[in-house]
């Protein structure tokens, strides 16, 4: 099968695994509550040790701790750090030389973790660069070169380590906090959970899993000579296991139930094809185990079933953290909802009604809200697309100061958990200054018709909506401050500002007003006043449709929207990527980018959502058949042209792009609207299977821990090429590049490609990955060519 055909094929999007929620790298939803290591999501062992440093650095220039600490009494720890694992150690290190009384809580014993990896497991501290920071120092070699490193290491420091002592749970008390463990309680000012993903391990639930000769763990391969083993799983784990127990004399078959080996390390995949090629080990992909058997092993296959003589069995498809400890401390897990979730859903959901149908809502005077509210006057007048917004968002004002009542009342009593820093408190300030000035202005524009300061409802969501981006904008900034990110979201916030918020609000009124814009642009470019329409200027068709299809068309803005959509953004995308205009222009991306930055690890990943972005070509083709319907029937003035603009105005205009784009914002990402219902974009995916962008991998520094993936709130499975080395081109990519600055391995970067290759052809004549179906083994091109290069190297 041919390389990049293989990866069509095999190209699910990735699903993240759950962890402690956290914000600012460590910090739990518990303030004063942090998690280092695996539990951020980076499993290697130096990233590990660096992250226990990078932790006590931070925590060092923390004022209120440092406050806190002057104050605290004697028998008060500064830090409790629970597990001894090389992040642990590193930061127990740092807080020694910091003077922190602190101390260590370990269940088992220091470094137990290495200590029960697989006898003569190889030890890979990658990346080579940077050096290490920690003061924890060790270096490549075998599990056990790596004990005596660290035992050296530590051997003249004396650390404050409990061994044997399990943590049962924490508790908050106010500013502190009180562990408690198996032998006693310590209160702490601060508590560092660094203990891994020392969970259970992960079972399959297949009949016969508890047959003794079933392992989740090896420890010594040389325990197991001249035996048909089955090792399940695909990672380095798994891959590691049936490496050393076929050096160990075994006949091994790897069961893995998907089409390829994309987690592994480069080395261990290097060792595993080599023993593959020589028949020592037979991989079995896209394979599932039915049952365990006391003599032998019956796996699922594409085509049928297989039943394999076995005397040993290792399912090694990881381990889940320990859930039932974070819940009884109060520590939230990504994606966990709670009750309160689901009314602040309802919450943002019914503002966006309120909102969007607010602006196209009658004007109503108070006398005649009765009238207003008659059912057939609804149905049948004239007006009714105002009538039924009027409706709706007055149904949504109800429910909406329902929802806020109960909402008020839960960020009281939490208030320690959101109110964390200026930030978060400025934060949830501004969103309920917007919460209670929209209300109030619909009720003075639609019910006491009044003008507060100057304009319409849409004038003063225009104003907001900028300030919102300028705002969120500068945080974005400030958080994330790469030359990239400031050139993209300065660019953007100038964008916004100026085109779309100062120019058609002041400067063209102003223009018109005195007369300075001259006959032919009042004419051509704002017919009757309609200085609404230089929005077209910025939002191309089919974005922006109300240029052609509201009014009688003029020549200019037919002539200008077939430049921008078909001359101007064509170009954009072939030499820049989509991502160029709904990253760098869009105001939609814009508010994306800005406001949506902080809950982006909410898009939803996998088959399901990737099927529901083409529900952008259908309101593609909505928007062309409004369009040139209304080309056609304005022309000779047809009744129905009107209502089709009507209709999609509704359904698009205010439903997908207003209420769903920012009803789900923080809860499905900013980027909904974007990546499933823009019809822009939707177009603009055929012009992106003809671009030269890319993002490339350097494959080499790849360690596969998802974290790529997890930012991309356009849902891509970003890890899926940067762990093969392939350059990305899921049109769907918005050059966002909060997969490249996220990477903690530095493993991305923007480029391009010398030519178009919308399908990666040169990639086709890599050889392919270990991905042999259900016979097994491998091509005989594939294994003389592995046991060529083997003979190179000797």
């Amino acid at each position: 099968m041919l390389y990049f055909d293989w990866l069509q094929k095999n190209n699910p999007a990735g699903k993240p695994d759950r962890f402690p929620a956290l914000k600012n790298r460590f910090e739990t939803t518990v303030p004063g509550l942090y998690c280092i290591g695996d539990l951020t999501g980076i499993p290697l062992i130096k990233l590990a040790a660096e992250s226990g440093f990078e932790f006590m650095e931070k925590l060092s220039h923390d004022e209120s701790f440092i406050k806190e600490r002057r104050a605290a009494s004697a028998e008060m720890y500064d830090l409790i750090i629970l597990g001894a694992g090389p992040s642990g150690v590193s930061a127990s290190l740092h807080a020694v030389a910091s003077g922190y009384k602190h101390l260590v809580i370990e269940s088992s014993r220091m470094f137990n973790t290495v200590h029960n990896f697989p006898a003569g497991k190889p030890i890979y501290v990658t990346p080579a660069e940077p050096p290490l920071k920690s003061a924890l120092k060790f270096g490549d070699g075998t599990k056990e070169s790596l004990l005596r490193e660290l035992a050296e290491d530590l051997k003249e420091k004396s650390l404050p380590i409990h061994e044997n002592e399990t943590a049962r749970r924490i508790t908050q008390n106010g500013s502190s906090f009180t562990v408690q463990t198996s032998k006693a309680s310590y209160p702490a000012l601060r508590v560092v959970v660094a203990i891994g993903k020392t969970g259970n391990a992960r079972t399959l639930g297949v009949p016969g899993e508890k047959l003794p000769k079933v392992f989740t763990r090896l420890i010594d391969p040389g325990e197991f000579y001249d035996k048909d083993i089955l090792v399940v799983g695909g990672g380095d784990s798994a891959v590691e296991a049936a490496v050393a127990l076929a050096h160990a004399g075994n006949r091994v078959t790897l069961s893995y139930r998907k089409s390829y080996l994309g987690r592994p390390k480069e080395k261990n995949l290097e060792n595993f094809e080599l023993l593959a090629a020589k028949g020592s080990i037979v991989p079995l992909f896209d394979s599932t185990v039915k049952e365990f058997r006391p003599d032998d092993v019956v796996l699922n296959g594409p085509q049928a079933q297989k039943t394999l003589p076995n005397q040993a069995v290792f399912v090694l498809i990881g381990t889940e953290i320990p859930l039932e400890f974070f819940k009884r401390s109060g520590i939230r897990i990504e994606g966990e909802k709670h009750f309160s979730d689901r009314v602040k859903f309802l919450a943002l959901l019914l503002f966006a009604l309120a909102l969007y149908f607010g602006k196209n809502a009658p004007i109503t005077p108070a006398a005649d809200l009765h009238g207003f509210l008659r059912i057939p006057r609804l149905l049948f007048g004239e007006s009714w697309p105002k009538m039924t917004s009027g409706l709706l968002a007055w149904t949504s004002l109800f429910g909406l100061a329902a929802c806020a009542a109960y909402l008020a009342g839960h960020f009281l009593k939490n208030k320690k958990q959101y109110f964390t820093s200026a930030w978060n408190s400025f934060k949830y300030g501004y969103y309920l200054l917007i919460m209670l000035l929209f209300p109030s202005l619909y009720v003075a524009y639609k019910i006491v018709r009044q003008r507060p300061v100057f304009g319409d409802m849409g004038d003063w969501y225009t104003v907001f909506y900028s300030l919102t981006i300028v705002i969120f904008g500068l945080r974005r900034i400030a958080v994330k401050p790469t030359g990239y990110i400031k050139r993209q979201t300065i660019t953007l916030m100038a964008v916004q500002v100026v085109p779309l918020f100062i120019l058609p609000l002041f400067v063209f009124p102003l223009l018109g007003a005195h007369g300075l814009l001259g006959g032919w642009i009042m004419r051509n470019v704002f017919p009757g006043g309609s200085y609404w329409r230089s929005f077209g200027l910025v939002l191309a068709w089919p974005l922006f449709i109300h240029n052609l299809a509201t009014g009688q068309p003029t020549m200019f803005w037919l002539t200008a929207g077939i430049a921008q959509t078909f001359v101007i953004i064509p170009y954009i995308v072939y030499r820049w990527g989509k991502g160029a205009y709904c990253g760098w222009i869009c105001s939609c991306g814009a508010l994306a980018e800005t406001l949506g930055d902080e809950y982006r690890t909410n898009a939803p990943h996998g088959p399901s959502a990737k099927k529901g972005e083409n529900s952008g070509q259908v309101v593609l083709w909505f928007a062309l058949a409004v369009t040139l319907l209304a080309l056609f029937a304005g022309q000779r003035n047809l009744p129905f042209s009107k209502l089709a603009s009507d209709i999609y105005g509704m359904v698009v205009d205010t439903i997908f792009a207003g209420v769903l784009g920012l009803g789900v914002y923080f809860f499905m990402s900013g980027r909904l609207w974007c990546r499933m219902l823009c019809p822009l974009a939707a177009l603009m995916h055929i012009y992106a299977r003809f671009t030269v962008y890319r993002i490339f991998a350097n494959k080499k520094r790849c360690i596969s821990c998802n974290i790529c993936t997890k930012v991309c709130h356009m849902g891509i499975d970003v890890m899926n090429y940067a762990n093969k080395g392939i350059p990305l081109n899921d049109v769907e990519c918005v050059r966002c590049s909060a997969c490249v600055v996220a990477c903690p391995l530095q493993v991305l970067t923007f480029g391009r490609v010398d030519k178009i290759d919308s399908n990666n052809e040169r990639y086709k004549t890599q050889p392919p990955p270990l991905t042999r179906g259900w016979a097994g083994g491998l091509p005989k091109k594939q294994i003389e060519m592995l046991l060529q290069l083997e003979a190179e190297k000797r």
